[in-house]
């Protein structure tokens, strides 16, 4: 019995969300939600590929190189960046040996960008030419962005 209760509850608010979304803000809000539902669903997807290959035990191939490994160290160094706050680090690789280019705001960084490069499946090589030349008073990546949501609000 109580079965069948929660069937006719959900026949109806299916019912009545159906109804709603045919409506004119109704089908702008349903494509929204179709939207992030595609959007997570995809994201969930990739999630659970990655899981199956780790499960597998699968690991990166060490043997590529150039715009492959750019791109591997590239994917990896990008969340570093944002933690430690500093513009992003142009990647290059000639073979097997990743290039690194760009400024920061201290030696430790540096170190630590050049570490987590060279932990990166078929890096052999890291050579930094990061050098220390973000100043205090210079804009980091999470400045510049509250800088231009005060600036849109002026001019709105």
């Amino acid at each position: 019995m109580r079965k069948r209760v929660l069937g006719v509850v959900a026949a109806v608010v299916l019912a009545t969300g159906v109804t709603v979304l045919e409506m004119a803000a109704g089908r702008r809000f349903s494509r929204r939600l179709a939207h992030a539902v595609t959007r997570w669903a995809r994201f969930q997807s990739g999630r659970l590929a990655g899981f199956r290959y780790h499960l597998a035990g699968g690991h990166p191939d060490a043997s590529a190189e150039g715009a492959v490994l750019a791109d591997r160290v590239r994917s990896m160094l990008g969340t570093l960046e944002h933690r430690l706050d500093i513009p992003r680090i142009h990647v290059m690789a000639e073979g097997h040996t990743v290039l690194l280019h760009g400024d920061v705001a201290s030696e430790r960084q540096i170190d630590t960008l050049v570490e987590a490069a060279t932990q990166i499946p078929g890096v052999e090589n890291v050579e930094s030419h990061l050098h220390v030349g973000l100043l205090p008073s210079e804009t980091r990546p999470s400045e510049g962005e509250r800088q231009q949501v005060a600036a849109h609000k002026r001019s709105a």
